[in-house]
């Protein structure tokens, strides 16, 4: 990359902004330079009325004109500010490079090694409490129902009865209506127990994301301490309180087995067959490892992208890294040079710019 210092000798040269500025005062000069000769004319009483009339009117119409001067001013102005603000950006990325090609590429190949071992065992983590808390889960589902079962469908004789009619449905009806509801209960705990071990794994690894953000020019560095900060804010309150927070596939357990539900003991007209408990208890089953599941997995899931762009984040400043560290120092003095003589373009425009603003 080639920085050319402009000059009319040179082929690239451009002819300076500052020369515009120059016509545009100019032009303010040239409209108060006929303000003041009317305002003269009009002072002196041998001139005619009609000549006087139409200096009036020359008068207004000039004043018409710098009053468009300055509203265009200001325009430009507020034109030249964004690009001060584009050169300010420029300059950033100049003042940045240094510290970032001095980097300790060491410690960034550590920490990927790190972040990927991480990964890895959040995810072989997140399966076995997944799995475990499933199984805890359908367990303690089987023990309740089983309850049931010995409670309504064994007589005073110990013998099994294949139906519960009117006289024991209500009971039993109330009774599996709260063991739905306690069911909810032990799962929202169970599910909490497995996903605090995995979240606390995944805040184990020692990210120094903000020694390398730092490096970053402002906007940039500020755009990502943001995401990160958004990020563990929602990593936290989904791990945490997952069912506050379900995947927005899932409506949630209990309404899941609310159909289910209904149709055992509200809908059913004559008696509850046994075999009708039975077949409830595996479809609720069915409902409760399909819910554990999707909370593990999207929460694995969650952790697995934080992971995945932090290791983004790492290859894209070692990248930029080495592209600065090829950087020779004349083209980084040739930079300089351009990013100075662009800013006194600037100010020198802004300043005429100012003498028309400020203009009576």
């Amino acid at each position: 990359m080639r920085f050319y210092i402009a000059s009319k000798c040179n082929p690239l040269y451009v002819k300076s902004p500052f020369s515009e500025n120059i016509i545009v005062n100019n032009y303010l000069n040239t409209f108060e330079n006929i303000t003041q000769s009317v305002e003269q004319l009009l002072k002196d009483e041998h001139n005619s009325l009609e000549i006087k009339q139409s200096a009036t009117s020359l008068r207004n119409s000039v004043k018409s004109c710098i009053e468009e001067l300055k509203q265009s001013a200001t325009k430009l102005q507020e034109l030249i500010l964004v690009c001060s603000n584009d050169l300010y950006h420029a300059e950033n990325i100049w003042q940045s490079k240094p510290m970032i090609a001095s980097a300790a590429k060491l410690d960034i190949w550590e920490q990927l090694g790190e972040i990927s071992g991480c990964s890895i065992k959040i995810q072989q983590l997140g399966i076995q409490c997944k799995e475990e808390a499933i199984k805890q889960a359908k367990q303690s589902w089987d023990k309740q129902i089983e309850y049931l079962i010995n409670k309504w469908f064994i007589d005073a004789k110990g013998q099994q009865k294949k139906a519960i009619g009117w006289n024991d449905k209500k009971g039993f009806s109330n009774e599996i209506k709260l063991e739905v509801d306690n069911l909810c209960e032990k799962i929202t705990v169970i599910i909490k127990q497995g996903l605090i071990l995995v979240y606390q794994k995944s805040q184990n690894i020692n990210l120094e994301f903000h020694c390398y953000i730092n490096m970053l020019i402002k906007p940039k560095k500020m755009m990502l301490k943001k995401q990160i900060n958004l990020r563990n804010i929602e990593l936290r309150n989904k791990f945490i309180n997952p069912i506050e927070h379900l995947p927005k596939y899932h409506l949630g357990l209990r309404n899941s087995v609310s159909p289910y539900l209904k149709a055992l003991v509200e809908l059913r007209l004559g008696d509850i067959n046994r075999e009708d408990v039975v077949k409830f208890q595996n479809n609720v089953s069915v409902k409760i490892e399909n819910f554990i599941a999707a909370i593990f997995n999207d929460r694995i899931k969650l952790a697995i992208e934080a992971m995945t762009k932090a290791i983004a984040f790492y290859n894209d400043f070692l990248e930029q890294q080495q592209r600065y560290q090829q950087e020779t120092p004349q083209q980084r003095e040739a930079e300089k040079v351009w990013i100075y003589q662009q800013r006194q373009e600037l100010a020198q425009m802004l300043g005429g710019i100012e003498v028309i603003l400020n203009a009576g």
